[in-house]
Formats: structure tokens, C-alpha cells, sequence
């Protein structure tokens, strides 16, 4: 992250007209903290304030243990911190944190210097080690030069206090208190300063979690999830043929002048009922919804996965969907919306192509064939080829329409397909 301070254009306006980003006494985030800046402003806010504290107490341990010149040094230090939260608050964010990050080395420095090694005070560099990688200020080639610092110094001082006696002496009873106090306070800064952040990383591994997992019903929406899992790992097309699938079109008789005679939002809702409607009946047939274009509706059975006989299976889904339809009304009347429906099957290649607004499609003259039966049908009639038609002669009941023109085909003999002549297999 880059962002500083913010300029006094964009700080000062801000602090004074807009609400906190948040309330509490240590956690109220000013609204002029860019949203990136937010849990280090937190998390520092809190730091400067227990860091003062803690100052405050080694004043009086200081005090009360004669060494006079750290007693001094921690009245420094107390109104470092105090400054330090002040400059938070006015959007000073580095200053705060140069300020409270040579504090803390000089301090460890200092105590190391005046007391020695016993009580720990040069174990500062773990502390400040751990936040020069706790700031969004620099990248981590920058922390590691900083830690290395901090480390080098914290090694030259350890050297200096092995060869060189400490220059206060302290009561053995003050002693052994600081040495607890040693022992039990640097495993709390580490955890202070450490479990913010363990905390915020189960939450953004759970936020994370939470939207891979929409984003995968998401996909699963829009494509197969055999494609959608292939298209996830390959970086071309993808494109299979298939020897034998059926094709479903249908589309809303009237539905031209139906949005020209009606507002566009009651037009869209019948439309949206018809197809959630039908959406339900291809999902419990197991068929694959291609895609709607306007008020027409693509269906297709035996692909990605292949099924035992889609020709029957697309046909039966023909048949519900035309007797779904009939129950809505047209907005306005007690007129049933009709479909008009082709069927055509065949082989075919399906996939998804290009980069951009992905799409599973299909494409052979089967297709084609199946669009042209639809558009060429009649009001709520289910048109087909007679090829299609004569595998299903002894299933279901066809009415002959005699041959008809077909772009690109000729005149090709189609039927109606009016019902069925036994029960269909029961489905589980």
C-alpha cells in the first residue's frame, strides 16, 4: 500500500463535516482514513495507547529503582506516544510511526546500556523487527532492510553490555521484580502486536472462502460444471463433438406486440415467471439450459454429459413446457401464453469460445434445423422434422404437416407433436 497522509485539502474537511468509520474510544476511525488504511490505523491506535502505558509503568519501576536517567527517558517516551496517537488522529500516519518506531529503539538501547543485560530491554529488536512489517508504508525489501538494522543494533549493544558493566546497579529485591516483570510482559507485546493480525487473517481466509464459494455457484450458473471445471484449467477452447443430442427452441407467441401494448416492467415479469417455469422443469429432467435470447428459450439433452435417449427426454420436456405455458395469462387478459417449440437432433460441437463473457454454445446443422422448426411452427404446436419424429412413433402421437421450406435445406416433411401414447418412465 502507498497512501501516507492524506493532503490538508482532502484531510481537514473530512475530520470536521464527515461521521467516524466506525465507533469506540480506541477503535473510531476518522472518515478522512483511506478504506486500505483502516485495521493499521486500529491497530496502531491501540498500540500507541497500551505503549504509553506500559511507558508510564517503567517510569515508576525506573523511578523507584534509582535509575534516574531511564526514569527521565520514559517521561520522553510517555509523550512520545501521546503525541504519536495525536498525530494518528490528524492523518500524520508516518510521522506517528517513525516517532514510535525510534522510541522504541532508543528506549531498548538506552535500558540495555543502563541496566544490562538481565532484564531483557534488548530483546526490543523482536518487537520492532515485528513492525517494521506491520505498516503499509513499504515493501518488504524496505522491512528487511529495517529489520536488519534493528537487529544490528540490538547486536552492538549486547556486544557493548557483555564487555562493559551497567552503568546504574539495582537493588537485588528491585531486581528479581523486573525480571518477572521481563519474563511475563515481552510474551504480551508479541501477542498484542501478533494476534490482530492472526485474527484478521481467519477472517479474510473466511471472507475469502465465502466469496470463491459464490463465485463458483456463480460459474455453475452459467456454464456446466464439467466445462466450468475444464475452463478453470485450460487456457484455449474449448470444443467437443457430440454424435447425438436433442434441441429444444421455444419462444412467447405474440410477445412483439405483447411489449408494445404493455409497460416494459409487466412484460419482463411474465417473462420471467414463463422461464423460471420452465428453469424448473429442465432441472428435474437433467437437460442443459443453452441460453435465452429475448423470449426464446434453448434447451438441449445429451450433452456435456450424454443421456440414455434424448430425443424422448428432449420430447417429454417439450410436452411439459407446453402444457406450463398455458397456465399464465397474458398481462391484462385471460389470454393463456402460447410457445411456439421446435425439436431437431443430431450431431453437433459444443464449447466455449473466445476471452470475454463466457458462454457455453453449440453450433451443426442440427441446430439450425431445430431454430428453423421452431420459427416456421405454429402457435402452441411442437414442431419437428419427420426424422426426428420417427424414432418416436411408438411413444408418443404425431399429426403430419407435409413438407415446408427450410433455408438452406430445402423442403424437408415435419409433423406436430401432439402427445404421448404411453406413460413415460417414472424418474426418481
Amino acid at each position: 500500500m502507498s497512501a501516507a497522509r492524506p493532503n490538508a485539502a482532502s484531510r481537514q474537511p473530512a475530520a470536521l463535516t464527515a461521521p467516524p468509520k466506525s465507533s469506540g474510544w480506541l477503535t473510531s476511525v476518522p472518515a478522512h482514513v483511506p478504506d486500505e488504511l483502516i485495521r493499521y490505523y486500529v491497530y496502531w491506535r491501540i498500540f500507541y495507547v497500551l505503549a504509553g502505558i506500559a511507558h508510564f509503568f517503567s517510569l515508576v519501576m525506573f523511578w523507584q529503582a534509582g535509575v534516574t536517567f531511564m526514569a527521565f527517558f520514559n517521561v520522553f517516551s510517555v509523550a512520545i506516544f501521546i503525541a504519536a496517537s495525536f498525530l494518528l488522529r490528524a492523518g500524520f500516519y508516518r510521522v506517528a510511526y517513525w516517532g514510535a518506531i525510534s522510541e522504541l529503539v532508543l528506549h531498548g538501547v538506552a535500558a540495555t546500556v543502563c541496566t544490562g543485560l538481565q532484564y531483557g530491554f534488548q530483546n526490543y529488536a523482536f518487537l520492532v523487527t515485528i513492525l517494521v512489517f506491520i505498516q503499509p508504508f513499504y515493501s518488504w525489501r524496505i522491512s528487511i532492510v529495517l529489520a536488519a538494522f534493528v537487529m544490528a543494533s540490538a547486536g552492538v549493544v549486547t556486544g557493548y553490555a557483555l564487555n562493559n558493566p551497567p552503568i546504574y546497579t539495582v537493588t537485588e529485591q528491585l531486581a528479581e521484580s523486573m525480571i518477572i516483570t521481563s519474563v511475563v510482559t515481552w510474551p504480551l507485546y508479541v501477542l498484542v502486536m501478533v494476534l490482530p493480525f492472526v485474527r484478521a487473517s481467519e477472517r479474510a481466509e473466511k471472507d475469502l472462502a465465502a466469496a470463491y464459494g459464490e463465485s463458483e455457484s456463480l460459474l455453475l450458473n452459467i456454464l456446466p460444471q464439467p466445462i466450468a471445471r475444464r475452463l478453470k484449467s485450460t487456457a484455449g477452447m474449448i470444443a467437443d463433438d457430440h454424435d447425438r443430442v436433442a434441441i429444444l427452441f421455444a419462444d412467447i407467441v405474440g410477445f412483439t406486440s405483447m411489449s408494445g401494448r404493455l409497460p416494459p416492467a409487466q412484460v419482463v415479469t411474465v417473462l420471467n415467471e414463463v422461464f423460471n417455469a420452465i428453469d424448473e422443469l429442465v432441472a428435474g429432467y437433467g437437460v442443459e439450459k443453452i441460453k435465452t435470447i429475448g423470449d426464446a428459450y434453448m434447451v438441449v439433452a445429451g450433452l456435456p454429459e450424454p443421456v440414455a435417449d434424448p430425443d424422448e427426454t428432449i420430447a417429454n420436456l417439450a410436452l411439459d413446457i407446453q402444457a406450463v405455458a398455458a397456465r399464465f395469462k397474458q398481462p391484462g387478459s385471460e389470454i393463456p401464453v402460447q410457445l411456439r417449440i421446435g425439436l431437431n437432433a443430431g450431431a453437433v460441437v459444443a464449447g466455449v469460445i473466445g476471452n470475454r463473457k463466457f458462454a457455453y454454445d453449440l453450433w451443426g446443422d442440427a441446430v439450425n434445423v431445430a431454430a428453423r422448426m421452431e420459427s416456421s411452427g405454429e402457435p402452441g404446436s411442437i414442431h419437428v422434422t419427420d426424422a426426428f419424429a420417427e424414432g418416436l412413433r411408438d411413444r408418443f402421437t404425431f399429426e403430419p404437416r407435409g413438407k415446408i421450406d427450410i433455408k438452406g435445406k430445402g423442403e424437408v416433411a415435419t409433423s406436430f407433436l401432439t402427445g404421448r401414447l404411453v406413460m413415460r418412465r417414472q424418474t426418481a
